[in-house]
């Protein structure tokens, strides 16, 4: 196989994984160089199709963003969150942000139970702390997949909190929050039977 040959078809395994997701250097330093060597043409690639290329060289990851406004089909689908996922992200965010003012190159490592103590005024009382607990426990699973979170070898229950949601939870998600955290915490108030999902759109 010629270098041309070998940088098509790396270039072509790189646009697949962006297609897929988030290329993380550290999960995928080969995929994560091609990025780098070639991210112009990947870039004129991507931008025919209505979707922008982000590469943050700091945390080293990339991934394909939708341009808004576009009149072409939507490649990057968006999914509603729910209320419990939402405040998780948004948790998670202002965590980061708190850490990272302090601890410089340190990364967040947050336990569930940590998450619990953080999001637990935010959700209506239940007769027993397990339905609370699982409800947690599906939301923080959804985030791993979503690149947001990542488990910690040899310390159960214990994630680090992934740079990646930076480019996801804006300056407009977190002001939106503040805007409705009284709202938020008087819904956190309220009684619900153990048989009610404590679940809902934001």
């Amino acid at each position: 196989m010629s270098v041309m040959e070998e940088q098509e078809l790396a270039l072509s395994k790189a646009l697949i994984a962006l297609f897929k997701g988030v290329i993380f250097r550290e999960r995928q330093p080969e995929l994560w160089q091609t990025v780098l060597e070639q991210r112009a043409q990947i870039s004129d690639y991507t931008a025919r199709l209505g979707l922008v290329l982000l590469v943050d060289e700091v945390d080293e990851y990339a991934f394909l963003r939708q341009r808004e406004q576009e009149e072409l089909p939507r490649l990057v689908p968006r999914y509603p969150l729910s209320y419990g996922l939402s405040l998780l992200l948004v948790s998670l965010r202002k965590s980061l942000g708190e850490y990272d003012a302090s601890h410089g190159d340190m990364r967040l490592v947050l336990t569930i139970s940590d998450m619990q103590l953080k999001l637990k005024a935010f959700f209506p009382a239940l007769p027993n702390e397990i339905k609370f607990r699982q409800n947690l426990e599906r939301h923080v699973h959804r985030a791993e997949e979503m690149g947001f979170l990542r488990p910690v070898a040899g310390q159960e229950e214990a994630y680090e909190v992934q740079p990646l949601l930076r480019s996801f939870i804006n300056a407009e998600w977190l002001h939106t929050f503040d805007d409705r955290l009284q709202e938020y915490l008087d819904y956190g108030q309220k009684d619900r039977t153990e048989g009610e999902d404590s679940d809902g759109l934001i």
